[in-house]
């Protein structure tokens, strides 16, 4: 993933919130990687999803969010993806639910459409904690994606000491933005050579002025001017856009 503004995003907190639907518990993330077929476009996949997914969705009272992922700037080894759908669920039992009513014969025409038009990879799994909710109506939003390291000495609970509401706010004011984030710590089918991963997300102009705030150093003032505790994490970081199908 392209390492975008590296040094000066590692002095930003944990700043925002995971894509742009309200999260208040912690929540399963499905994640599938996939690529396209040729002779299809991920506009097609993001009309198929809004429509007739939208629809199954509905009709099975699936209780859960899904957005597709458009890579813009992605490092190794995570670029080759050309999309990636991403399925919440606020339990277990809710992601169940989805999956039995995916994997009925009478549904077959759903997962025949999107193997039509993508080839993905089987599903990994993360949790995911809110730790800034930013609501938003967006149908397409810019986010990042922080691929984090813990330090040497740190642990998990230091990261979470570090990066509360509180902080978030206080810099998000600062800089006159209402950007948002969340923690996703690995779960099934992952082997990460990173600890946990930020995804911040906000609207377009919020997360540009996020950007020029690094840009200037106005990010580091409004970190410092809330205390001068140094980041538990070193991090990359890569640039999507998140188009909603269900928020």
């Amino acid at each position: 993933m392209i390492r975008l503004f590296v040094t000066a995003l590692l002095s930003l907190p944990l700043m925002a919130y995971a894509d742009h639907h309200l999260m208040t518990k912690n929540m399963v993330v499905e994640i599938y990687e996939c690529t396209m077929n040729e002779g299809s476009t991920l506009q097609d996949v993001v009309a198929y999803a809004r429509s007739d997914f939208n629809a199954w969705a509905k009709t099975e009272d699936i209780n859960g969010n899904t957005f597709i992922w458009e890579p813009i700037a992605v490092t190794p080894p995570y670029h080759e993806a050309e999309l990636r759908w991403i399925n919440y669920f606020p339990t277990w039992a809710d992601y169940h639910k989805a999956n039995k009513a995916w994997t009925k014969p009478e549904n077959a025409k759903n997962p025949a459409a999107i193997a039509a038009m993508t080839t993905c990879k089987k599903p990994v799994f993360s949790t995911a904690m809110p730790v800034a909710q930013m609501p938003s109506d967006a149908m397409q939003k810019t986010l990042i994606v922080g691929i984090c390291q813990i330090n040497d000495g740190a642990n998990m609970r230091d990261v979470m000491t570090y990066s509360t509401n509180d902080r978030i706010q206080s810099v998000n004011k600062a800089l006159g933005v209402n950007n948002g984030m969340a923690i996703w710590v690995p779960g099934f089918g992952l082997n990460p050579d990173f600890d946990f991963l930020q995804v911040i997300a906000g609207n377009d102009a919020d997360m540009m002025g996020l950007f020029d705030a690094v840009r200037t150093g106005a990010a580091r003032e409004a970190q410092l001017a809330f205390n001068n505790q140094p980041p538990p994490m070193s991090c990359h970081w890569d640039l999507s856009k998140s188009h909603t199908v269900r928020n």
